[in-house]
């Protein structure tokens, strides 16, 4: 999934396989600055790592950054920022001429020209191993411009106390309900509690492109051209501002946050709102901080059912002063094994297809029933919708779309005029960046 993202939390798991867990715990202690041994094929080499996190998987990243160290003889060092701060950082870097070596990305197209074709360094085998959708999304110019190292994933959130108290069934990971029952419970559970709203949603046009997603209909389609099916995006479009326009969901909070991104958490915290539409990267916050009972559910079904899925990406910069060291750190961290236990720690899901079949990683009881509907909703997503967000035009045409949206909920446009608007924004930004 693409910004504007809470990519945050959300991670990983306990290891089914608990050889490779061990032995991964054994030998790995962590600081983000560690030294290499001294010894080894990348003695005496530094690198540095452009990273951003919302909490857990931070410790472990230092851990894995020790073990290769370590391992290899290089220093890694790593430099956090905010995620809404990557790119200006990215680009103060690259424009003083001394790129990052690595970044954690969710937009490694935007800096496609700049980056290292990995498939040289690592191999068709390697690239294979990860997820596919993931994958094609990163292709550039017959090469592939980034690894991705861990999966996210779009499904709503539920207060399940909120539900019980209104006698509305809980979904689970096999509900198949559509749009309409899920707003018809969110609305009988929100009379029930008295909550001020129905619905929150992060204010993203990733999330509005999910949505449109679920009624059939893509920004792009996988010839780069846009491909917004008009009746379609009429429909996922007036659901979205009907919603709105009721204030089921927050039609200030909406309007108010322009075209920024604002992770729409805030009402659901506060239990002013029994359904939250936003994704896996809330798990691992959520089940240290939340002090009621929650879970995910699965997407509503029209055409499709699923969720909308992107990654986290790592990619190495040409003109950074060690790409050798950049290739060989981005092939380590993608190495099941080290997924493994970054899932364990950090409760989210990885990109290696190796560890994609059910029980290949068991979650804590306390998040496994959400991480079970996460990964099923990335299964049943088409990859069409990867492609869509990969297109360097995605960012600004959801943008648009999000955009649009807005003016609808302000009685500016109609929901005929916003889809053509955003149709022709598609169409102006295909190949962009």
């Amino acid at each position: 999934m693409r910004p504007p993202i809470n990519n945050g939390s959300g991670y990983w798991r306990a290891l089914g396989a608990g050889a490779v867990l061990l032995s991964l715990l054994a030998t790995a202690c962590g600081s983000s600055s560690s030294s290499g041994s001294g010894s080894g094929k990348f003695a005496g080499q530094s690198i540095t790592y452009l990273y951003f996190t919302n909490g857990p998987d931070l410790q472990a990243t230092k851990t894995l950054i020790a073990k290769f160290d370590q391992q290899t003889g290089g220093t890694v060092t790593l430099d956090t920022v905010p995620y809404t701060d990557l790119d200006q950082e990215i680009q103060a870097q690259t424009s003083a001429g001394k790129p990052p070596a690595v970044v954690q990305t969710t937009e490694p197209e935007l800096y496609a020209p700049q980056l290292i074709n990995l498939e040289g360094a690592l191999g068709q085998s390697w690239l294979h191993s990860l997820n596919p959708n993931l994958m094609a999304s990163v292709q550039y110019k017959g090469g592939y411009i980034g690894l991705p190292n861990q999966l996210t994933v779009m499904a709503p959130i539920v207060n399940v106390t909120m539900f019980q108290k209104a006698g509305v069934p809980v979904p689970t990971v096999n509900t198949k309900w559509t749009w309409a029952q899920l707003i018809s419970d969110a609305e009988k559970v929100q009379a029930a509690n008295h909550t001020q709203f129905a619905i929150a949603i992060d204010h993203s046009g990733d999330r509005v492109a999910n949505v449109f997603a679920q009624y059939g209909t893509y920004l792009f389609g996988s010839n780069g051209k846009s491909a917004l099916n008009t009746q379609e995006a009429t429909d996922a479009m007036s659901t979205m501002a009907g919603l709105l326009k009721q204030n089921k969901i927050s039609s200030a909070s909406w309007i108010s946050g322009g075209e920024n991104y604002v992770a729409g958490d805030t009402e659901f915290l506060a239990q002013q709102a029994p359904v939250l539409l936003s994704g896996s990267w809330e798990v691992a916050s959520f089940a240290s901080s939340v002090t009621f009972k929650w879970t995910a559910v699965p997407n509503p079904c029209e055409v499709n059912c699923g969720g909308g899925s992107g990654g986290n990406y790592m990619v190495a910069f040409k003109k950074s002063n060690d790409p050798k060291l950049a290739e060989a750190f981005i092939k380590f961290m993608s190495q099941p094994a080290n997924q493994a236990y970054m899932s364990v720690q950090s409760d989210t899901i990885p990109s290696a297809e190796s560890l994609a079949a059910p029980g290949s990683i068991k979650y804590p009881a306390k998040v496994a029933a959400s991480m079970d509907v996460f990964n099923k909703a990335a299964t049943l997503m088409p990859g069409a919708f990867s492609l869509s967000e990969a297109n360097p035009g995605y960012t600004a045409a959801s943008l648009a779309l999000m955009n649009e949206l807005t003016d609808v909920v302000a009685n500016k446009a109609t929901v005929a005029q916003a889809v053509a608007a955003t149709e022709k924004a598609a169409a102006a930004d295909n190949g962009k960046s």
